[in-house]
């Protein structure tokens, strides 16, 4: 590692029990791939000079393996569907299901991939970029679809069409011939299926096998998919929907011929040509937007909205007797409109808008309506600063939900309440049901998360249930007066680790801006110990939370916190959970905020802790935004941080896409000052301290442009640098071997850059 001659960092006198900062790191490290092992030796302290040998399994995938998931309930049935794979290092998802007989709860495994025979990583490629934007790395079932009734079950396998019986022993049925299927969804009667097969929106009838193209796309004009911008910043990642009649079928089309086209290339194999994206970059046009509407008596057509004002279709739905919800968005995120359609007769009718002159959010879930045909929305109540659900009278809303709970999602409705997924600390998840006079039932406490999945108020309700002091996540399905049934989870955790690994979280609320703090300390510290170098390890990007009460979160933290370091976690101002004023005061600050709310947590953090940590000796570590604030931080502040590993991290605003960084910047035609504020390219000559770079060839989301135009400005600026180039990788990897390798080099980096 190379320094300038003007690095100011000060390290104190060396304890020699330490062997010049050596005790305790691994070394002498060996990859069994087979096994999907690393194994090293390591002594058990910073003080220790014996040394043992170690293994980590790298196969858990975070220690998500074997959870349950995406669970789906059937009220009528008192059934409870969901994936999950066999063991903790299976990443093959199977479709399963509780059913539940008054105080009776039995499991089934409805659908089992492996008797299907298909090879279950073929996957078609407008499959893998859906996956991609939803970060999906599993293999076999990673959706499925059911009926009303929850009798019959569709989902792809390898891009072939399966029907199952959810109540039969027979194996599932090919549906169709149509290769490459893609989203398959079921209409309620449980007689058709609309998906996705090559460029074409197809349905299906279940029993004669009948197919019917409902609509054709071409390479650059998508039907029945979520476009780019809506799956990556929008939080909706389908693009058809069927009526609850099950007569009727939207879908979005989406344009994207006037996109810019982005290539990427696998520096592996030069002979093979680059694939290409259309990329909605900043200040550049977006899809243009049609929805059209499918009946089974009558012929396509194609819906009259004012997408020439709102480019943005933010959410669909269907309400029960009312039609189909849409709301439609403004590019510059000042307005909204919720239109409802008829769909016997097309007509168009605005029922509700709303506008701020910052940026508007939306709650997943909403809008919807009650059995009994009553509108429910997402408002911002500016006085109580809170996100809040209201009911809509002639375009009028008023909110019910109470003042303080920042609601996040909305799970379910009855005509009596809904029930929702909240916040009402900065660190705390809560699920409460939410009656239409304003009184609340809330389910979860300080340093907790109850987040609720499904279900609705008064029925079976699934949540999931974590603690700070807990690696766990339990899975319960609630039951109306009966005990609560535990979904089966083969997940393992951290401390099934060897070494095993044990979060001890320390929760802090520091600074004048009251952020949320997570410390993690080296659990073999003595009471001599002193002077441990610090990570800051945040994401600290827009409505992101990291500092939350769950253990399990905190696995990797207190892994490099027990080589001997001080990780500091911290959400700065926008991170999320904190209500609208704090999301807002983000805007146009991507720049300055972030850093300082930084530095802000860690000379609190320093204050309190005193000589046990040495604040001449930090280093920070981020992915994404977070690998974008690592980079600013050590360029910005050389006085606070003196080494970086930034991952994937945008570095230039101006060549991020127009959903996400226009909500934050603004049009870059209107607010270039605030692109240049952001921008990370200016800065490359202030850099003093050691920079690793991390990002994979292949992300079509931060595109390894970014990383490149900042190191030629470093080079053109003679400042040393490193550049870890993932080949075939993505936004996130998903090779665990490769994931733990990088891991070890950032170790390796830090122990470098922080310790000699």
């Amino acid at each position: 590692m190379t320094f300038s001659a003007t690095d100011d960092r000060r390290f104190p006198a060396v304890d020699a029990r330490t062997r010049h900062f050596s005790l305790g790191a691994p070394r002498s490290f060996t990859v069994v791939a087979e096994q999907s092992r690393v194994f090293f030796l390591r002594s058990k302290g910073p003080f220790d000079r014996t040394l043992h040998l170690w293994s980590i399994d790298i196969r858990t995938r975070h220690f998500s393996l074997g959870a349950p998931r995406s669970f789906t309930v059937v009220a009528e049935q008192s059934r409870v569907f969901f994936l999950r794979s066999k063991g903790p290092f299976d990443r093959t998802l199977h479709l399963w299901s509780i059913d539940i007989d008054g105080d009776e709860a039995s499991e089934r495994l409805i659908v089992d991939v492996e008797e299907l025979g298909r090879t279950v990583d073929d996957i078609p490629e407008v499959e893998r970029q859906r996956r991609e934007r939803m970060r999906e790395s599993s293999f076999g079932i990673t959706a499925y679809s059911l009926d009303a009734s929850g009798r019959r079950a569709v989902f792809s396998l390898a891009g072939a069409l399966y029907l199952a019986d959810t109540l039969s022993d027979e194996r599932p049925t090919l549906l169709s011939d149509d290769a490459g299927v893609v989203d398959p969804r079921i209409n309620a009667p449980g007689d058709r299926v609309a998906y996705l097969a090559g460029d074409a929106l197809r349905v299906v009838h279940c029993d004669t096998r009948e197919v019917v193209t409902v609509a054709t796309g071409t390479p650059t004009r998508t039907v029945g998919l979520a476009n780019y911008v809506a799956a990556e910043e929008l939080d909706r990642t389908r693009g058809h929907w069927w009526s609850p009649c099950g007569q009727y079928l939207a879908f979005e089309e989406a344009d994207s011929s006037n996109l810019e086209t982005f290539y990427i290339f696998d520096p592996k194999a030069p002979s093979v040509a680059p694939s290409s994206r259309r990329y909605p970059q900043a200040g550049t046009p977006n899809p243009v937007l049609r929805m059209g509407l499918w009946s089974v008596a009558a012929p396509l057509y194609y819906l009259d909205l004012p997408f020439d004002r709102y480019e943005y279709l933010v959410t669909v739905s269907w309400a029960k007797g009312r039609g189909l919800l849409l709301t439609l968005m403004t590019r510059d995120h000042h307005d909204q409109e919720v239109f409802v359609v008829s769909p016997t007769t097309g007509a168009v009718t605005s029922v509700f808008t709303d506008h701020n002159d910052v940026f508007l959010e939306w709650i997943n879930g909403l809008p919807t309506c009650t059995p009994d045909g009553r509108l429910l929305v997402g408002v911002v109540d500016e006085v109580s600063d809170t996100y809040r659900v209201a009911t809509v009278v002639d375009g009028v809303a008023t909110a019910f939900s109470p003042e303080g709970l920042q609601v996040a999602a909305v799970v379910g409705v009855t005509d009596e309440s809904v029930l929702v997924v909240a916040t009402n600390d900065p660190t705390s998840v809560v699920s409460a049901r939410i009656n239409f006079d304003g009184t609340a039932d809330i389910a979860g406490g300080a340093a907790s998360q109850v987040r609720a999945l499904d279900g609705t108020p008064g029925g079976l309700i699934v949540s999931a249930l974590t603690t700070v002091d807990d690696l766990d996540t339990t899975y319960v399905v609630r039951v109306p007066n009966g005990e609560p049934v535990v979904v089966p989870s083969f997940a393992l955790t951290a401390k099934d680790c060897d070494p095993p690994v044990t979060p001890k979280v320390q929760l802090r609320i520091v600074g004048e801006h009251q952020l949320a703090v997570a410390v993690l300390l080296p659990t073999s510290r003595t009471e001599s110990t002193k002077g441990i170098p610090i990570i800051l390890s945040p994401y600290g990007g827009p409505h992101f939370q990291m500092v939350v009460g769950a253990g399990r979160a905190y696995a990797m933290d207190q892994y490099i916190a027990d080589q001997g370091y001080c990780v500091i976690v911290a959400d700065g101002r926008g991170t999320g959970g904190r209500g609208p004023a704090w999301d807002r005061s983000i805007f146009g600050e991507l720049g300055t905020l972030p850093v300082e709310d930084q530095v802000a947590a860690l000379e609190a953090v320093c204050a309190e802790l005193g000589d046990l940590v040495d604040p001449s000796r930090v280093g920070i570590r981020g992915w994404s935004f977070g690998g974008y604030l690592a980079a600013r931080a050590v360029l910005e502040r050389p006085d606070v941080i003196h080494a970086a590993v930034a991952g994937a991290p945008v570095t230039d605003f101006a060549l991020y896409d127009t959903g996400y960084t226009e909500r934050y910047l603004g049009h870059p035609a209107t607010n270039a000052a605030a692109y240049d504020k952001a921008n990370l390219v200016p800065l490359a000559g202030q850099l003093r301290h050691p920079l690793l770079f991390i990002h994979g060839y292949n992300d079509d989301n931060v595109y390894f442009a970014h990383t490149q135009v900042l190191s030629d400005a470093l080079l053109a600026a003679g400042k040393s640098h490193h550049v870890l180039g993932l080949s075939g990788v993505t936004h996130m990897p998903t090779d665990p071997v490769i994931a733990t390798n990088m891991v070890q080099m950032e170790l390796d980096f830090f122990a470098d850059a922080l310790r000699r």
